[in-house]
């Protein structure tokens, strides 16, 4: 016991690799350009409709490749070497994005090509996420894996609101086109990270059992389904994502139609939930162990709930700012402990295939959530669909915090916990 309270935090511990600090300073300023530019969109979109609908649309344009190619994805992730992959699809993320910073230069998006680039980006997006997720187990040591894993997780999660963050910030004293254009430069970035990494290849694993990709994909279906930890914690973040993160998606709607703001109203609430991000990934990455990570879960949960309610009941506008800094701490939190305890259970040739579908249900639910809630939003305002959700979070935590407890037990059975 001694010695473990004199272990260096998990922040210290995982940055002791080369290889995976590298991967870092490359990783997360590209993760937070990739969210600032769907924001920068998502607000082009506002200012060209007003229609909450074609906000809504544009994040299921961006989020639905998810759900369509993360099976295969996760196979890619699992079969080839992880490097390789990484380089060529984010070369493909560096053209894509430049054509929307140029179109954008030249003046001639239109609401049909912010869907088209959406998708485009999304589709990339579908296809590095495996990719991104288990690269760490090659950049570390097996005992520091855990660490890594929450810093990794802490990366993806937390710049999905840190990035909106800074969107809304720039975006008062920028266009939207020039959010673009910086994207496209933090992908060459991270590029460049990746010719720099001294990794050993990636083994690809051989397909057991069944031939053929479409085998593959479903041998990894069974193996989450079958699974006792990894099935019902995809379970509950398939619940959360398509009730509480469709806010986010919409937060330009709810800075212009609930609030009456501008894109200042934007930048404010977008940083809030940026810092609650930011703060929520170092406490979570410096603990650096599994321990308590089920029942944080469960607490997170209950905690989106009522900031969901308040949220959509207050007409303060800085109450509603006080609001987003708790979303992005709870978003981030229990996004980040459910990653973390997958990734220590998942047997590391069918990690890349867990780790898609975990993608496919945290962004892809949420992209479903936002068509769904931003179609009701303009019919009933955005208030009245977002207390709904809300209020069926209460029944969501109540079933998750049950199985959360079950969870708890098998990992210390398991021995990933101390008894």
């Amino acid at each position: 016991m001694a010695s473990e309270a004199r272990r260096p935090g998990g922040l210290k511990r995982a940055f002791s690799h080369g290889n995976f600090l590298i991967y870092f300073l490359g990783n997360f300023p590209s993760q937070i350009g990739v969210w600032a530019q769907r924001t920068a969109l998502g607000w082009l979109a506002w200012k060209m409709t007003d229609s909450a609908f074609y906000v809504g649309l544009l994040g299921f344009a961006d989020l639905i490749p998810i759900i369509l190619l993360s099976p295969f994805s996760g196979y890619l992730t699992d079969r080839f070497d992880r490097l390789v992959l990484g380089k060529i699809i984010t070369t493909a993320n560096i053209f894509v994005t430049g054509a929307l910073a140029t179109l954008g230069f030249a003046d001639l998006l239109t609401i049909e090509l912010l869907v088209l680039f959406a998708f485009l980006t999304g589709v990339d997006h579908a296809m590095f996420q495996p990719v991104r997720s288990t690269l760490i187990g090659v950049l570390t040591s097996k005992e520091d894996l855990s660490a890594a894993i929450a810093i990794n997780g802490f990366s993806w999660n937390s710049a999905r609101f840190i990035g909106p963050a800074v969107a809304g910030v720039a975006l008062q004293f920028t266009q939207e086109t020039t959010i673009f254009a910086a994207n496209a430069l933090l992908y060459l970035w991270f590029l460049i990270s990746f010719w720099l990494l001294d990794a050993p290849k990636h083994t690809a694993s051989e397909p057991v059992g069944s031939d053929g990709a479409i085998g593959q994909i479903i041998a990894g279906y069974r193996y989450i389904y079958n699974h006792g930890l990894i099935g019902p914690l995809l379970g509950i973040l398939a619940c959360a994502s398509l009730l509480t993160r469709p806010l986010v998606e919409l937060l330009p709607v709810a800075s212009g139609a609930m609030f009456d703001r501008g894109v200042d109203g934007l930048a404010m609430l977008t940083s809030a939930m940026g810092i609650g991000a930011m703060c929520a990934g170092y406490w979570i990455a410096q603990r650096g162990r599994l321990e308590g990570m089920a029942k944080i879960t469960a607490n997170t949960l209950l905690g989106t709930m009522v900031v969901l309610l308040i949220f959509a009941t207050t007409k303060n506008f800085y109450v509603a700012v006080g609001c987003m800094w708790c979303v992005g701490f709870q978003y981030s939190t229990y996004a980040t402990c459910i990653q973390t305890m997958i990734q220590t259970v998942a047997e590391d040739h069918m990690r890349g295939r867990v780790l898609a579908l975990y993608g496919m249900i945290w962004i892809g639910f949420a992209g479903i959530g936002a068509l769904i809630v931003g179609g009701l939003a303009d019919l009933l305002g955005l208030r009245v669909p977002l207390a709904a959700a809300g209020i069926l979070c209460l029944g969501v935590w109540y079933w998750a915090s049950k199985r959360l407890k079950k969870i708890d037990e098998e990992l210390k059975n398991l021995g990933h916990i101390g008894s």
